[in-house]
Formats: structure tokens, sequence, C-alpha cells
């Protein structure tokens, strides 16, 4: 099993994940999708917050989200199905530290050699403030998305 060398896991999960399986959530992502976000983090070369509830900070939904996380319950309560890539361990909205969202995404497009699984970024435009990141699609390379 691997674990991340930049993250621990409650930077990954949302809290209700966390209290219930602990350390066997790494267990719910694949090896090359963490490998994939170590890579993004030695690319980008600053710290990166994903989840911080763990800190006492204010984001628990941006690694995996569950049922009971508000941005899942509310599709539910009004009856969407909600396939998100995030609910299926597949997804990262990443904060890198002193570093433009739309800069970070070029750098990323420079190394897209280094990436095995990361197949989508959402259109910075759409998301200055965090860069979300999965593994949606089967084509080669990474693709530019709009939400």
């Amino acid at each position: 099993m691997y674990k991340c060398k930049y993250f621990k896991i409650q930077e990954l999960v949302c809290p209700h994940v966390y209290k219930k399986y602990g350390d066997k959530s790494w267990e719910f992502f694949s090896e090359e999708f963490l490998k994939d976000l170590d890579t993004v983090r030695e690319v980008l070369g600053v710290p990166i917050i994903i989840n911080n509830w763990h800190v006492n900070g204010q984001y628990k939904e941006s690694g995996n989200r569950c049922q009971f996380c508000s941005i899942v319950a509310k599709k539910i309560t009004n009856k969407e199905l909600n396939m998100s890539m995030h609910n299926l361990y597949r997804a990262f909205d990443l904060k890198p530290k002193n570093l433009e969202i739309k800069k970070a995404v070029e750098m990323i497009m420079d190394n897209v050699h280094r990436f095995k699984v990361i197949k989508r970024i959402e259109n910075p435009d759409y998301t200055l403030t965090w860069l979300h990141l999965d593994t949606k699609g089967h084509h080669k390379g990474i693709r530019i998305f709009n939400p």
C-alpha cells in the first residue's frame, strides 16, 4: 500500500471517512493517483493544502467526499445523482501556497509526461483559488476542461 511522501491521509479524506477508517483510508486511493499527487508537489515545488480540517482549518471536502459531506448531502437531498470524481477517490482540489493557479497549471502541463493517471485539470479561469485535478477519461495526456 502506497502512502504519499508529502501528504497525510487526513489531508486527502473527509473527517467522516477518517473517523471510521483512520490510516486504512489510504486503501481507497489508487497507488498511481497518490504517486501522481506526490509528483504534482515536486513539480510545483511549494507546499499544497488539500484538506486542513485536522489542524482546525476550513477545508474538509477538497479530497474525497462521502455521502455525509455537505456538497454531496445537498445533492442527495435534491435527489440529484452525484458521481463526482471526489466521491470515487479520483479527484483533489489543491491550494498551492504562494503560487498562482494559472502558473501551477502551466507547470503541470510542461511536465505532462511525468503523470500516469491524472487526465484533467479544471479550467483555471473558473477556479482561481484552487486547482482541481482528476483521473476521468481514457485519453493521453492531461486536458483542461470547463465545469
